[in-house]
C-alpha cells in the first residue's frame, strides 16, 4: 500500500495492548484532562493537489491554499455597539479572551464554566446572521460532527473485558450524544447546535488497511455530509485523516504525527496529544539541561554509574516517527557531542521483534551507551527490558514523555528490575476518579445517576477541544476561521495559573495544530499501587506534579529517591 500506511502492529495482543491504554483504566479511573498516546506512522499527504469537495469551494481552497484568517465575514474583532477584544491583542492576552474571528461582538467575554478544564473565554456575539450554510455540514441551525469507531475485534475485546476496560459501541455513542447536548447548551455556537452522528466503520484496526479506511472516509462524507469528524481511539491511521482533509472535512486525531503532515493537510487536521516535532524539542532540551555530561548515576550498573552518560535513543523506524527521533538526536548531540548519542531505531515487526531487541541490546552494551532514551511506542520496552535482563545490562531507562510509555498499565508489563531506574519526563497528568475529569462533571450536571464509562473522558475531552475551534471561529463557520479561532485562541491550563496536577497546558499556535504543551517529571516505583488499576507499579511525580513548557525546564539533575 501507499506510504501512509501505518507501520505493521506487533500483533493484534500489541494492538490490545494499545486499545488497552486508549481506553481509560478499569474501577471508574481515568486519565484527568491529559491524554497519552503512541506515535503515529504514514507520510505527510500532499493534499494541496486535490481540492476539498465543498459547496462552492474551487481548486485555490485546497489545503495550504489560504492563510489563516482569510475566510469571508468581517474583520476579527469588529463591533457593535460596543468596544471589541481583538485576537492576540495585549488586551486579549492578560484578559485570557479570544473574540471571535469574524461578525461582531458586544465587547463583553463569553466564558463556559462547570468543568474541569478552563477553555478560553471568546468575544460576546452580538447576533445577527451567521452566514447560513457556510460550509458542508453547517446550514443556519445546525453542525454536524461525526464520530468515527473502527469495526470491533472480537480477539481485541475478549482482552478488554477481562479486564474491565471494554467500552461497548452504544456507551460510546451514549457519552458522545450526552457530551454534544451540555456543549450545546454552554458553548457559544452562534445560533447554531451540534448535531451528533455517531459512525461504526467498516475496517479492523488489527491490523488496518489504508484502502479501508479512505474507503470509510468516503463513505462518511458522502452519507452524512459532516464539518468535522472526530477519531479519538485511533492512534497512527494517517490515510483516514488525509482521505478527509483532501474532502474539504476538519478532522480530529492521529497521535504524535509530524508536524508537517498537519502543515500539509491545512486547515483541516489537528489533535490534542503532543506532536512528535515538539516532543523531540521539549525532551531535547529536558535532556540537555538535565542530563547531559554527567555520570550516569541512576544505572543499576556500578560500572555504568561512573560512566559520564551516552544515551541511546530508541524509536521505530518509519515515516512518520523517524524525522522527529533524528531531531531528538541532534538536539542531544549539539549540548553532548556527537559520540554521547546512539542511533537506536528498530522495525516495528512482531516476527523479529525479540530477536530485534537481542541483537539491539548486545550492540548497545557493546557500544558503551549507559542510558536508554525511549522514543518508542509503549511495547518496545517489554521487549528491550527483557533482554537487557538476560545480558546482565542495567542502564538507566528514561522516558521522553510521549507513546504511552509512562502509562502504569503498560509498564508494569515491563522488566521490573530494569524498570525500577526509569524517570524522565511525561505527557500525562494525574490519574483520577472519572468524577473529578470533564466526563464525570458533564454525567452529573445532565441528570445521570451512576458514574459514566471508564473511558468516556477520551472522548469527552476531545469533543470539547474540537468545539472551542466553533466558538473560536465566529459566526461564519469554514474550515479557515475555525483555523485562524482555534489558532489565534489563548493557550490555557498552565501550571503557573492553576497548579492542578490533573491538568495540562494545552496551547495552538501558527504551524502547532496539537494540543499538549507540556511536561512533568516522574519516576517509577515498582512497589506503588497505581491509581490506574491498582496494581503493583506506578509512576510517582516529582516536584508536587509540577508541569513545565519548554521554556522553563529546570537545569541540574532530577531528585530522585535513592535505589533508581
Amino acid at each position: 500500500m501507499s506510504g501512509l500506511r501505518r507501520y505493521a502492529p506487533f500483533s493484534l495482543l500489541v494492538a490490545a495492548q494499545i486499545v488497552l491504554v486508549i481506553l481509560a483504566p478499569s474501577k471508574g479511573a481515568t486519565q484527568g484532562s491529559t491524554l497519552g498516546g503512541q506515535f503515529g506512522s504514514g507520510t505527510p499527504g500532499a493534499a494541496a493537489s486535490s481540492a476539498p469537495i465543498a459547496p462552492g469551494v474551487g481548486a485555490s481552497s485546497a489545503p495550504g491554499a489560504l492563510p489563516p484568517g482569510s475566510g469571508s465575514g468581517t474583520t476579527p474583532g469588529s463591533s457593535a455597539g460596543g468596544s471589541s477584544i481583538a485576537p492576540n491583542s495585549a488586551a486579549a492576552k492578560q484578559a485570557g479572551v479570544s473574540s471571535a474571528a469574524t461578525g461582531s461582538t458586544t465587547g463583553k467575554a463569553f466564558c463556559v464554566t462547570g468543568l474541569l478544564e478552563h477553555p478560553p473565554c471568546v468575544g460576546q456575539w452580538a447576533g445577527g446572521s451567521n452566514g447560513g450554510a457556510t460550509w458542508q455540514g453547517v446550514t443556519d441551525k445546525t453542525i454536524t460532527v461525526v464520530m468515527y469507531r473502527y469495526k470491533d475485534n472480537a480477539a481485541v475485546n475478549a482482552i478488554l473485558r477481562a479486564t474491565g476496560t471494554y467500552i461497548s459501541a452504544q456507551d460510546e455513542k451514549d457519552q458522545f450524544e450526552l457530551v454534544t447536548a451540555w456543549i450545546n447548551k454552554h458553548y457559544q455556537l452562534y445560533g447554531r447546535k451540534i448535531v451528533p452522528v455517531y459512525v461504526t466503520g467498516n475496517c479492523d484496526i488489527a491490523p488496518p488497511d489504508d484502502t479501508c479506511f479512505r474507503n470509510d472516509a468516503d463513505q462518511i462524507v458522502q452519507q452524512h455530509h459532516p464539518f468535522a469528524v472526530m477519531f479519538d481511539n485511533d492512534s497512527a491511521e494517517a490515510a483516514f485523516f488525509d482521505e478527509l482533509s483532501r474532502k474539504g472535512v476538519v478532522n480530529w486525531g492521529g497521535w504524535h504525527f509530524t508536524d508537517s503532515f498537519s502543515n500539509n493537510l491545512r486547515p483541516y487536521h489537528y489533535d490534542l496529544f503532543m506532536g512528535g516535532d515538539v516532543q523531540a524539542e521539549i525532551t531535547g532540551t529536558w535532556y540537555c539541561r538535565r542530563l547531559a555530561n554527567k555520570k550516569a548515576r541512576f544505572a543499576g550498573d556500578a560500572d555504568l554509574q561512573a560512566k559520564t552518560r551516552k544515551v541511546s535513543v530508541v524509536y521505530p523506524d518509519s515515516p512518520q516517527t523517524t524525522p522527529a527521533a533524528q531531531h531528538l538526536m541532534s538536539i542531544i548531540k549539539k549540548c553532548a557531542g556527537n559520540d554521547a548519542v546512539y542511533d537506536g531505531k528498530y522495525s516495528s515487526d512482531t516476527s523479529t521483534a525479540a530477536q530485534q531487541a537481542t541483537t539491539n541490546t548486545a550492540n548497545t552494551k557493546a557500544a558503551g551507551v549507559t542510558s536508554i532514551l525511549w522514543f518508542s511506542d509503549p511495547i518496545a520496552p517489554a521487549y528491550g527490558t527483557k533482554a537487557q535482563a538476560a545480558q546482565r545490562y542495567h542502564p538507566e531507562e528514561i522516558l521522553a514523555g510521549s507513546g504511552l510509555v509512562d502509562y502504569d498499565a503498560l509498564a508494569q508489563a515491563y522488566d521490573q528490575g530494569e524498570w525500577a531506574h526509569a524517570f524522565g519526563p511525561s505527557d500525562l497528568g494525574k490519574a483520577v476518579d472519572i468524577m473529578q475529569v470533564d466526563a464525570g462533571l458533564i454525567w452529573k450536571a445532565e441528570g445521570r445517576s451512576g458514574k459514566p464509562n471508564g473511558s468516556a473522558n477520551l472522548l469527552t475531552t476531545y469533543e470539547l477541544s474540537l468545539a472551542s475551534g466553533f466558538s473560536a471561529a465566529g459566526p461564519k463557520l469554514t474550515p479557515l476561521n475555525y483555523e485562524y479561532g482555534l489558532l489565534t485562541m489563548p493557550g490555557y491550563d498552565q501550571w503557573s495559573k492553576w497548579h492542578d496536577p490533573r491538568l495540562v497546558y494545552i496551547d495552538w499556535g501558527r504551524n502547532d495544530y496539537t494540543g499538549i504543551s507540556d511536561i512533568r517529571e516522574v519516576y517509577w516505583d515498582p512497589n506503588a499501587p497505581s491509581p490506574t488499576n491498582g496494581s503493583r507499579g506506578a509512576y510517582v511525580p516529582l516536584n508536587g506534579g509540577r508541569r513545565y513548557q519548554l521554556g522553563d525546564i529546570p537545569t541540574g539533575e532530577p531528585k530522585l529517591p535513592k535505589g533508581v
